[in-house]
């Protein structure tokens, strides 16, 4: 393992690490395109910075601390940014359309569980056990995964409701009062 703190590797994490907070800008100021570049950039060099380390022989103890934090920092924006809309359409429809009920579905379920044991997986990594960090980062793209798809499920939902105008949970007694 290298002391080199400059190697290409590091360079490709601390982009990571610095897109996440202009991704959450680029996202919140509505600027979904340089969004999605920023979001996809942060995931590829999130491949690419591995197999340049292992290739090149250029890991690095920096490396080995700053790729696990640059990968949880993906995560929680992933997850607080899926998360913050699925809170504001459930507001929207229910101050808007009055639904009264938008249940949790399989798929936000089953994120929720995936991330929590993939935050599992991360402290006992860093607590005692290191050598399952490869366990530990393929629990972590999966959970990113099928967070990405539980987000993509929620917003396809609550489309659903407002194309169809009548949305489950719909309340008769507000319909006949708005007439």
């Amino acid at each position: 393992m290298s002391s080199r703190i400059l190697t290409i590797p590091n360079i490709l994490t601390l982009a990571r690490l610095i897109a996440m907070p202009v991704f959450l800008w680029a996202s919140f100021d509505g600027r979904f395109m340089l969004a999605f570049v920023l979001f996809i950039s942060a995931a590829l060099t999130d491949l690419f910075d591995g197999f340049i380390a292992r290739a090149f022989n250029q890991r690095s103890r920096l490396g080995a601390l700053l790729d696990p934090a640059a990968d949880k920092a993906i995560m929680i924006f992933t997850t607080l940014v899926r998360d913050f809309f699925i809170l504001f359409f459930v507001y929207l429809l229910y101050t808007r359309m009055h639904v009264r009920r938008f249940p949790p579905s399989w798929a936000g379920k089953t994120s929720t569980v995936a991330q929590a044991i993939t935050l599992g997986a991360a402290v006992a990594v860093n607590a005692f056990l290191p050598a399952l960090e490869p366990v530990a980062q393929l629990f972590y793209r999966i959970t990113l995964l099928i967070t990405l798809y539980s987000g993509w499920d929620y917003l396809h939902r609550g489309r659903r409701l407002l194309d169809d105008g009548n949305p489950p949970a719909y309340n008769p007694r507000l319909a006949a009062g708005a007439k």
